[in-house]
């Protein structure tokens, strides 16, 4: 069923203009919003931490109304995946990217030992990866599969068509390294954590469930950190953007101070982009968040 949807979805996006993909990405979203009341609330009180980390508390009435913009955001990004899946439409996002500071990749290659590129469940990922490799990158990106193998094919198809290259989850560790060693780039979430580890790291004020992996990939092997975001824009065009490197020091840094400073990098970039940050539940319930993460992670295709 799901399979299905989405396949008529990449078909449907293929064959209208991107303004009629986002009307009905739109509606569609609305209702589900609107269905989805207690996942709703959540999200909402994700976004009231971050107000009041920010120093600008939210209500809860609109706190549920800027809700809505998230699944919108979503909706409009699942779009956009599929309108521009394809290499023959590459020029037409390149003219829709404002890309910001991609220097930083260049002086994290200079380095010669390898890039860690973080990035979160904010605005659109595959547009990012997308641009990265317009630049003359080779951008590999860890990815979970999924259950259904035939989703799992459609989706890692959408990437492989704009030349990224995917690592699976299952065999992570050893490509991760690999990529390293050729000095590449390997592209990792740092919102989400899908291991069993349960350490919380400071986050907007409060403990939350981060990885530690990318932290551990870099100062293991000496990789370089950067992390990059790909935004929307009010009129619907994209801003890509990336902080400066942070040069990993065994001398000097853990895992733990590590983590703090990217868990910086992702405060600054989420909190000036709250509305597009498409995590739907709270990672600060660190029970509940890696019951969910096993679950999702222990789905087998």
């Amino acid at each position: 069923m799901k399979y299905g949807l989405f396949r008529a979805a990449a078909a449907a996006t293929r064959m209208v203009p991107r303004s009629v993909a986002f009307a009905v990405a739109t509606g569609l979203a609305r209702a589900y919003f609107a269905l989805k009341r207690r996942e709703a609330v959540e999200v909402a009180g994700n976004l009231r931490r971050i107000a009041a980390f920010r120093g600008q508390p939210l209500d809860a009435a609109e706190a549920l109304r800027r809700a809505r913009s998230i699944y919108i955001s979503f909706a409009k990004t699942v779009a956009d995946y599929f309108y521009f899946g394809s290499a023959d439409r590459g020029d037409a996002l390149a003219a829709l990217v404002e890309v910001e500071n991609i220097e930083s990749l260049a002086r994290a290659r200079a380095a010669g030992k390898g890039t860690v590129v973080i990035t979160a469940h904010l605005g659109s990922v595959e547009n990012g990866g997308a641009t990265i490799v317009r630049h003359g990158y080779k951008f590999n990106v860890v990815a979970l599969q999924m259950s259904d193998p035939r989703l799992d094919e459609l989706f890692q198809a959408q990437r492989t068509g704009r030349g990224m290259q995917v690592v699976e989850v299952g065999r992570a560790t050893r490509e991760c390294l690999r990529v390293i060693q050729r000095n590449e780039i390997i592209a990792l979430l740092g919102d989400r954590d899908f291991t069993r580890n349960r350490d919380a790291t400071l986050f907007f004020g409060a403990p939350a469930r981060l990885p530690t992996g990318p932290a551990r990939l870099a100062l293991g092997t000496g990789a370089t950190i950067v992390l990059g975001f790909c935004v929307r824009l009010p009129d619907d065009r994209y801003k890509l953007f990336f902080y400066d490197p942070i040069f990993t020091d065994k001398a000097k840094d853990t895992v733990e101070t590590l983590n703090r400073r990217i868990a910086e990098h992702l405060e600054r970039a989420i909190g000036e982009h709250a509305e597009q940050w498409h995590l739907f539940h709270s990672p600060w319930d660190i029970e509940r968040d890696w019951t969910l993460a096993q679950a999702y992670a222990a789905r087998k295709p």
